[in-house]
């Protein structure tokens, strides 16, 4: 019998609060970087690719994340993992695993937005988060 994987990466991921997400074995990720399109503001191009870096924690903090806070509406309430590498947001967008490494014991995962030609421009706003 072939050896287990030592690290799986998560099936699914499920926003928490702003910044958080759980997984299905609850282990809480948090939130550590987002990477725009630099010529495509978020506020005023919400479809621009993006790039999420999430890493593992024991806890959430106590202090806000950081001063992209008030981006994360952006981000989807749940990822599910769709193919080895793909992703599938419930804003209705693949995502896919650019990347996962380990620092000391840290892990963090890479999710970047699939260009998908031919949606065009949505309309209103992008209500994923309760609030």
């Amino acid at each position: 019998m072939a050896p287990k994987p030592r690290w799986l990466y998560p099936r699914s991921l499920t926003w928490v609060g702003p910044g958080y997400y759980r997984d299905e074995n609850q282990k809480l990720w948090m939130v550590v970087s987002l990477g725009f399109t630099p010529d495509h503001p978020i506020h005023s191009r919400p479809e621009s690719p993006m790039t999420v870096t999430l890493c593992w924690v024991n806890e959430c903090c106590q202090e806000p994340l950081s001063s992209f806070s008030s981006c994360l509406t952006c981000l989807p309430v749940m990822w599910k993992i769709c193919s080895q590498s793909l992703y599938s947001g419930t804003d209705s967008r693949l995502w896919k695993l650019v990347h996962s490494f380990l620092v000391d014991t840290t892990r963090y995962l890479v999710l970047e937005m699939e260009n998908q030609p031919g949606r065009g421009n949505p309309s209103g706003p992008y209500p994923l988060h309760p609030h």
